[in-house]
């Protein structure tokens, strides 16, 4: 099915029925070269998939009303078959992309990535302890399409607008959310009054450089409710839902197509949880794409993409 039909398809069911998720969230491993201080991906050992069952998740992902797709992990390169994987859900009609941490960036082959990636996620922060690649980002900006990703702690608030001007100067975008409190991690959330104030600032002064949006901006000092836009796909197919912050196995994508695992009564028990949650979060997959519920909130994030990546 050809993605903007899927799109569409996401938009009326979700709005006519259920909250469908139109953005999917695919650990295709759980391996990392790194132990960021804010993640506990790393801390899981779940085994990764053969090629064959990963292939078998994703066409049950381009099934669903999932439209966006991004491969994460763990470290996703660390999986030998990593293209294969990427050039098989380009073939599935996704927007797609894949998050990486950047250690094996100059060994991977960009150029073959950038014919079936949307943009690359590059994830960038303190925690990564990676910070000098935002110099060597404009070795890579002319290759593919980069996004930034950074984590903001309460240690780092006042190092936005740098990491924001290194990103501009090369051509890339950045997102910018903060540090949530995930189970077996430290809290290192940021004072969110702070940070709103900061980033606030630099959106009206770089625009669509920006990835972050207004409206999960102004969330960071406004009450919002999640809904269940999004989607959670562990490295073994499990179904983590409605998030993975008060989430729980709900089923398996090897198992049963995810309509099917969403209509159960376990997915509803899970859904009816997160519309009572107050915790306020901030998990950004889950924050951000709740904010799509405002049909004016969804045209500007679009139209801050497509402006973001014509700006290169």
């Amino acid at each position: 099915m050809n993605r903007n039909i899927r799109a569409v398809k996401w938009f009326l069911k979700s709005y006519l029925d259920y909250d469908r998720p139109v953005y999917g969230s695919f650990k295709v491993t759980h391996r990392c070269n790194m132990q960021c201080p804010f993640c506990n991906v790393w801390n899981d050992r779940t085994k990764d998939l053969p090629t064959k069952d990963v292939f078998r998740i994703i066409d049950r992902l381009a099934e669903s009303t999932v439209t966006v797709l991004s491969l994460e992990g763990g470290e996703p390169t660390l999986r030998k078959d990593i293209l294969d994987i990427i050039k098989y859900a380009h073939d599935r009609s996704f927007y797609l992309f894949m998050t990486t941490n950047g250690a094996l960036l100059h060994k991977l082959p960009l150029e073959k990535f950038a014919k079936y990636l949307d943009f690359l996620h590059i994830s960038i922060d303190e925690g990564h302890d990676n910070l000098h690649l935002f110099d060597e980002l404009p070795k890579y900006t002319d290759k593919i399409k980069i996004t930034v990703q950074t984590v903001v702690t309460k240690n780092d608030v006042d190092a936005m607008r740098w990491k924001v001007e290194k990103a501009h100067k090369a051509g890339a975008r950045i997102l910018i959310m903060p540090a949530v409190h995930l189970p077996g991690a430290p809290n290192l959330s940021p004072d969110r009054k702070v940070m709103y104030e900061e980033l606030k600032k630099l959106k009206k002064e770089f625009g669509s450089t920006i990835v972050t949006s207004e409206a999960f901006i102004d969330s960071l000092i406004n009450h919002y409710t999640c809904k269940s836009f999004s989607v959670m796909i562990e490295a073994n197919g499990d179904i983590v839902y409605p998030c993975s912050v008060i989430g729980w196995k709900v089923g398996n994508l090897l198992e049963s197509d995810l309509e099917t695992i969403l209509l159960s009564e376990e997915a509803k028990k899970a859904r009816k949880k997160m519309y009572s949650c107050k915790r306020e979060c901030m998990l950004y997959r889950h924050a951000e794409t709740s904010q799509f519920n405002s049909v004016k909130n969804l045209v500007k994030y679009t139209a801050s993409t497509v402006a973001g990546y014509m700006r290169r």
